[in-house]
């Protein structure tokens, strides 16, 4: 994902999962008649650091989501904002935490 109004219709249309250095948002696609895979997008604003520190996150983050990804490849909008404190964690909190998010957000979703 890459446009504006994406990221906006997640926000308005989606739900959330929050921890403490991500948050996981999703929302359906739009109905167009045939399947399409996910959409991700990223966002880590510079309060959580500068540049390089914040590419070396969403990196971990993509990694992550080719990792674990699999379970939110059912036509969703998928965001995943990076928080202050995901800096001072390691890849492996990272991970754990990435994985409850999942786990919880699929939990409370039928649809995406």
């Amino acid at each position: 994902m890459k446009r504006a109004g994406e990221f906006a219709y997640v926000r308005r249309q989606g739900s959330s999962s929050v921890g403490r250095h991500l948050i996981l948002s999703t929302a359906p696609l739009p109905r167009q008649g045939r399947p399409q895979l996910s959409r991700f997008g990223i966002i880590a604003t510079k309060r959580v650091g500068h540049a390089v520190v914040r590419n070396r996150l969403r990196r971990q983050v993509r990694e992550l989501l080719r990792e674990q990804g699999d379970a939110l490849r059912r036509e969703c909008y998928v965001v995943v904002v990076v928080r202050q404190s995901a800096p001072g964690a390691d890849y492996d909190a990272l991970r754990r935490e990435m994985k409850k998010l999942i786990a919880r957000h699929e939990k409370k979703e039928e649809t995406c």
